[in-house]
């Protein structure tokens, strides 16, 4: 399981760093002539973006950016602001290809068909698509899913994912989770399905939610988060790869800052949703050992 994980990693670090180089490029500069990074990220998607009990925009994905934004105003030597946009999975690629955003960090997997929009970060988590069921239930095995509704947001990796393992799969259209949420309550579905790290984050945020659980144990296919920005951005892309890569040696070497703000949200015993740190260790350092031959310098 090690191993494939590890593939799994590598294998998104060689779609990061194959792609064609262009060192001219318009987001910095107007990052740099504004003192503004434009960043989209999501209100609905726990522990990544979300907005909690006080009514604040918090989550891993928006530490993810704070980092870029600090190691941003280093480079430049100016002051940078970060300003957050929410989008939805409809809207999200379009905002990056038509650089209405300079960024977009949340939950946002990915693929070849979006590669051939947007551009890609490293990726800074890996998860895969579960479902969330009732107690009880005999849904678990993707077998299992066959005839049986089963909720999906359309146009995500979840979909294709139990569209091709389990054509026999009812798909019930779903705007986000939390509808999803509402009509498992109701039994109008018998599972959401959805990356499993964001599930759990769902289950437990609801009221009685130790009515519900995220099976399987191992994802009916992996996937893993990066960032999204426009294309033909090489310095911008090098850039937030810097960050992201600089704050995986940290959470792999110990570093008390990192890991702090990475167990905020994943420790297994008091994290929002707990992961295993072991797990993304391995992941993190595939990812690492791909960039030995960049000197990460502090700017």
């Amino acid at each position: 399981m090690k191993k494939k994980f590890v593939l799994f990693a590598l294998t998104l670090l060689l779609t990061a760093t194959s792609q064609g180089a262009s060192w001219a490029g318009e987001i910095l500069e107007k990052i740099k002539q504004t003192g503004v990074i434009t960043a989209g990220t999501r209100k609905d998607a726990t522990p990544f973006a979300y907005i909690n009990e006080k009514g604040e925009w918090v989550g891993y994905s928006i530490d993810i950016l704070e980092i870029i934004r600090q190691d941003v105003e280093k480079r430049l030597g100016q002051p940078i602001r970060l300003k957050l946009v929410e989008v939805t999975p409809q809207n999200r690629f379009y905002k990056v290809k038509n650089k209405e955003i300079d960024i977009e960090c949340a939950s946002s997997t990915f693929t070849w068909q979006r590669d051939a929009i947007v551009d890609f970060s490293v990726s800074y988590f890996a998860s895969g698509t579960k479902i969330l069921r009732k107690k009880g239930s005999n849904l678990e095995t993707i077998d299992s899913l066959a005839g049986r509704r089963i909720g999906v947001v359309p146009n995500t990796t979840n979909e294709n994912a139990i569209k091709m393992q389990q054509p026999a799969a009812i798909i019930i259209p779903i705007k986000d989770r939390l509808e999803g949420l509402e009509k498992l309550k109701k039994g109008e579905i018998e599972a959401i399905a959805g990356d499993g790290i964001v599930l759990e984050g769902l289950r437990l945020e609801t009221n009685n939610g130790d009515r519900f659980e995220v099976v399987p144990e191992f994802p009916y296919m992996y996937e893993a988060y990066a960032c999204m920005i426009p294309q033909d951005e090489s310095a911008w892309r090098g850039m937030v790869n810097y960050s992201l890569v600089k704050f995986m040696q940290g959470i792999i070497s110990d570093q008390p800052e990192q890991v702090e703000m990475y167990e905020k949200w994943f420790e297994e015993e008091t994290g929002v949703a707990p992961y295993s740190r072991e797990a993304i260790n391995d992941y993190f350092q595939g990812i690492v050992d791909g960039y030995e031959w960049i000197p990460l310098i502090s700017y």
